[in-house]
């Protein structure tokens, strides 16, 4: 008598990396069907830069959490100590909802106090912000890597 093995119950979502890409795809394990696309940049030695990082469907589902806790794993093995950057654009594939919110509520912060403030109050009073009133905010994770702005990171390493 052989002995079998249970089968470990699938995770709900697979992140696919086709090779010498900059592109990873989250997939349903039940489905088979596209969940969100994210692309990911190692532009300078400390910080991982996400654009654009896109939810295809069923959003408030969890899987942008997912993909930005792979990305801070992802900065992580490459050396970059879990640090993420990106810039919170509104889409025009979903103009409603802006991205901020979601990314300050992950632990994104920017150099620009005024917004952070607007995006701090609204979540507090659980609204969304105006799309018509956001503009592209270039955001980072932790709070420490707000300290140099990117274009300044990329100025310094090339220039």
């Amino acid at each position: 008598m052989t002995n079998i093995q249970p089968v470990r119950k699938l995770p709900d979502v697979l992140i696919y990396h086709p090779p010498k890409t900059n592109s990873f795809r989250m997939f349903s394990t039940r489905d088979g069907k596209t969940l969100g696309i994210m692309n990911v940049f190692h532009i300078t030695d400390d910080e991982l830069f996400i654009n654009p990082l896109i939810i295809c469907r069923q959003r408030r589902q969890g899987y942008g959490t997912k993909f930005l806790n792979f990305a801070k794993h992802l900065s992580e093995k490459l050396g970059c100590g879990g640090r993420l950057g990106v810039k919170a654009t509104t889409l025009e594939l979903d103009p409603h909802n802006p991205p901020h919110i979601f990314y300050r509520k992950f632990g994104f912060t920017s150099k620009d106090k005024k917004m952070i403030g607007i995006i701090d109050k609204h979540i507090r009073k659980g609204k969304q912000l105006d799309y018509r009133r956001t503009a592209p905010l270039m955001m980072y994770y932790p709070d420490d890597n707000v300290k140099q702005s990117f274009w300044q990171k990329i100025k310094n390493r090339f220039f």
